[in-house]
């Protein structure tokens, strides 16, 4: 292969694996389970991951493209900001979480038949349609502002020659956060749908473990860009 089409390829051949690997990272993967864990159905699961994406790729393309037409540079400061707001946004998804499986624990209601009263007890099973629509794209929003910018997409984008190669290495390098992070929502969703079979407490231990660490990831982050 000639040199001047190796290097070009070589470029977006990496920007697809490093989207691919940039979804794995803690703060994406706690976020997004706490989505897959209030429905936990391998499909829709997989979906969150996709609508995640799409915010992330949102953000990403939005932010390449200040560097590419305004030649435009980030303030140190703008990532600082950027990372405070994913801490504190995972701090709320889990104390969110957590508040919805308190909604989903045993309710005893009164009933009345003629002259009798009983009472009775029903739970609130997951899979209640709590996921707002556009909640995954808007956190997703939020992560592509923090970190992705100068050390997986920005810094490439600068050894290219032309916009249109610095965009294709944005989409590969979103196409691969989409495929790899579709690709754990259905596993996770398998999981998780797996743990309501079992039973109940399961089920609540594992949301608990996951809600909880989600909140104290926030914090340290939080803590961490203080």
């Amino acid at each position: 292969m000639d040199m001047a089409l190796a290097r070009p390829a070589l470029l977006l051949l990496t920007g697809l694996a490093l989207g691919m690997r940039h979804a794995f990272d803690r703060d994406h993967v706690a976020a997004v389970t706490h989505f897959i864990s209030l429905e936990p159905d391998p499909v829709k699961s997989a979906w969150f991951g996709v609508r995640w994406a799409a915010g992330h790729a949102a953000t990403v393309l939005f932010l390449g493209s200040f560097i590419l037409l305004l030649h435009l540079k980030f303030e140190p400061s703008f990532e600082r900001y950027a990372e405070l707001l994913v801490g504190l946004t995972l701090i709320v998804l889990g104390i969110w979480r957590l508040f919805l499986l308190v909604q989903e624990q045993r309710h005893t209601h009164r009933h009345v038949h003629g002259a009798k009263t009983h009472t009775h007890s029903h739970s609130h099973e997951p899979e209640t349609g709590h996921v707002h629509r556009f909640a995954p794209t808007l956190v997703g929003m939020i992560h592509g502002a923090s970190g992705t910018a100068e050390l997986f997409v920005l810094i490439p984008i600068t050894l290219m020659s032309s916009a249109w190669l610095a965009y294709l290495y944005i989409g590969l390098f979103s196409l691969g956060c989409m495929v790899t992070m579709s690709s754990y929502g259905y596993v996770a969703g398998r999981f998780y749908r797996r743990a309501t079979q079992t039973g109940r407490r399961i089920y609540r231990t594992l949301v608990i473990l996951t809600s909880i660490s989600g909140l104290l990831l926030g914090i340290v982050w939080i803590l961490k860009n203080l």
